[in-house]
């Protein structure tokens, strides 16, 4: 599974306007809604916002890839978000996030879990690529700037 497959044009979150993590994770988990059923959708917040109450999920440059695991899901879902204003995350380099990718996905998996949140942080390590995407215009843009570098990364 790749990157730019978890992602659809509904689940992404262009300029949005947040007041804090946790709303910008409620946030992502809403454009689920009308995809998942409400039951799971509750679990889901709880697996997530549960993790990120234990430790953030702020990995520093401005990026944060909240993320959880549920057994009310059978594969994987993906949602991102580029903020309008940075917000604080508690990020380890304590830099104010404004890039977020969401991941959920059942407790099966471990290794596909694992690789999506590698290949999201291995992205993300480059400078260049962060600056595009405050830059791209539109959710279909995103999702083609995602195709590209993980082919050419990842090929």
């Amino acid at each position: 599974m790749t990157i730019h497959q978890l992602l659809s044009l509904k689940h992404i979150l262009l300029d949005i306007e947040v007041d804090n993590k946790f709303d910008a994770i409620h946030a992502l988990i809403d454009t689920f809604i009308g995809t998942i059923d409400t039951k799971q959708l509750l679990e889901i917040r709880e697996a997530i916002v549960s993790r990120e109450k234990i430790m953030s999920t702020g990995v520093g440059q401005g990026l944060a890839i909240p993320h959880g695991k549920t057994d009310a899901v059978d594969q994987y879902y993906g949602a991102f978000a580029r903020l309008k204003e940075p917000i604080e995350f508690n990020s380890i380099d304590s830099i104010p996030v404004q890039l977020i990718f969401l991941i959920v996905g059942p407790y099966s998996d471990h290794r596909i879990h694992i690789r999506l949140l590698s290949r999201v942080s291995t992205l993300m390590n480059y400078d260049d690529f962060r600056t595009d995407l405050l830059a791209v215009q539109n959710e279909k843009e995103l999702i083609e700037y995602f195709k590209e570098k993980e082919l050419r990364q990842f090929s």
